[in-house]
């Protein structure tokens, strides 16, 4: 059946609202390529600045009762003991990951920004390793120059994408399992488009005259004729999904569209963005927060959950051929300054942040990195007190790359070469992935790349 000129612009209508993205509309997929092993992506974004202290990165009561930190779970945190030696303390409301103990590692201590504290910047700095955005590195991990087919999409997104300024999102797409089943019904009842059809190739045509030339309207048009070269087999693929059964929650839902996709090339990998309320700078916010944690660690309990049990074939699950990663931009003061520890809310702390990563080649169960006022009666660095005199905010401290653990100096001086920076986690995904090393960020200008964590990788 050749599709009329109506059906075509109504067709295409629906499959841009619901597959593209505001900045970019690059669309298609492809299998493995032969011999490949599969190997899929899944970040998981805590938006707003989620607070260590009620996680992975907790502190002592003796803290509070000395008015150095705010804690309004109440209750004295226990040890999470690593595999490798190193713990942390942790509070109750992680329990249920505890359950997964060994299917993750946990890294604290974690420098996101040199030194802006903006929610965008440091979500831009998250994604693309530049406070005002630029290139997301995810898509890195979907490069030709990594050996993956380049015509998948890079990644698709369960909610509504992360709020940052990232220029190469274009095959980038959200994808949510009620419309997306709607599409694949809309999409079965029609026959793909015909590269022969009169209209298409009249459409075809005057795409490829717009594409001519510089500008921002030619590059519009190039990505446009990108996307109608491979709408054909979007269209073969997207007919055969099964959608997840809305009568599953939103986690389970999610990790069966990322299943799907993932089985068919649609994409290999997916972000999945978690907007709580983090940003707790009031009081009365902040003392929602063992509530606020208990919601946020079930539902990251839930997709880890999904990947475990979700097979991806008949022989491996979703967790086998993924390496996931648990992030926020930042972490957060340990107070607000000049307000009772019982009645004070926190502000953004880009030295001190917590990330979960687990996975496909990545050595779980490890606790990696530590940050500094631990206890009321630490001596804190010069370093320390030189980018934060107030002492409000925990600073990630000196670390070991070769040994994973935290050193005890003091330094004078801050130098980036010596702690984990958020550098340091995306440039150990790129090896995970087999980036080429140009794609490793610096630590800075005139700076070496951040130095892989080589002792999490399997």
């Amino acid at each position: 059946m050749i599709a009329s000129r109506r059906q075509f612009l109504k067709l295409t209508a629906t499959a841009a609202g619901t597959v593209f993205l505001p900045v970019g509309e690059d669309v298609a997929g492809a299998a493995p390529q032969p011999g490949e092993s599969p190997h899929f992506f899944l970040m998981i974004v805590l938006d707003g600045g989620a607070d260590p202290t009620y996680m992975f990165d907790a502190r002592p009561l003796s803290m509070t009762r000395a008015g150095l930190v705010q804690n309004y779970l109440g209750e004295e945190p226990r040890p999470w003991m690593g595999r490798n030696g190193t713990s942390t303390l942790a509070t109750r409301l992680v329990t249920p990951l505890a359950a997964y103990h060994d299917r993750f590692s946990v890294i604290n201590g974690v420098f996101m920004t040199p030194g802006f504290d903006g929610h965008l910047q440091n979500m831009n700095f998250l994604f693309s390793g530049n406070p005002f955005g630029g290139e997301s590195f995810v898509p890195h991990l979907n490069a030709a120059d990594v050996g993956r087919a380049s015509d998948s999409l890079d990644a698709i997104t369960l909610t509504e994408p992360p709020t940052a300024n990232l220029t190469n999102v274009s095959s980038v797409v959200h994808l949510m399992p009620k419309s997306l089943g709607q599409l694949a019904e809309r999409l079965r009842q029609a026959e793909p488009a015909d590269s022969k059809d009169p209209l298409q190739s009249f459409i075809r045509q005057r795409t490829e005259f717009a594409g001519e030339g510089s500008g921002r309207t030619a590059a519009g048009a190039r990505m446009m004729l990108t996307g109608i070269e491979r709408a054909r087999d979007l269209h073969q693929k997207l007919r055969t999904i099964k959608a997840p059964s809305l009568s599953h929650s939103p986690e389970q839902q999610s990790i069966g569209l990322i299943a799907e996709c993932f089985r068919l090339a649609l994409a290999r990998s997916a972000i999945f963005v978690l907007r709580e309320p983090f940003d707790v700078h009031a009081a009365d916010q902040a003392k929602r927060q063992p509530l606020l944690f208990e919601s946020a660690i079930g539902r990251v309990t839930a997709l880890l959950k999904g990947l475990i049990e979700t097979p991806f074939d008949a022989k491996r699950s979703m967790l086998d051929v993924t390496t996931f990663m648990v992030t926020s931009e930042f972490g957060r003061t340990l107070r607000a300054r000049n307000m009772p520890i019982d009645g004070t809310g926190t502000h953004h702390n880009q030295f001190g942040n917590s990330i979960l990563i687990g996975g496909k080649g990545v050595r779980s169960g490890f606790v990696v990195g530590s940050t500094d006022l631990i206890h009321e009666k630490e001596a804190v660095s010069a370093s320390h007190r030189a980018i934060d005199p107030m002492l409000e905010k925990a600073i990630g401290r000196p670390f070991d790359f070769k040994t994973l653990k935290p050193r005890p100096d003091l330094p004078a001086t801050l130098e980036l070469t010596d702690h984990i920076t958020i550098g340091s986690v995306v440039n150990t995904v790129y090896s995970l992935f087999d980036a080429p090393r140009h794609r490793h960020r610096l630590l800075g200008r005139n700076l070496p790349a951040a130095p892989v964590l080589e002792g999490l990788l399997t």
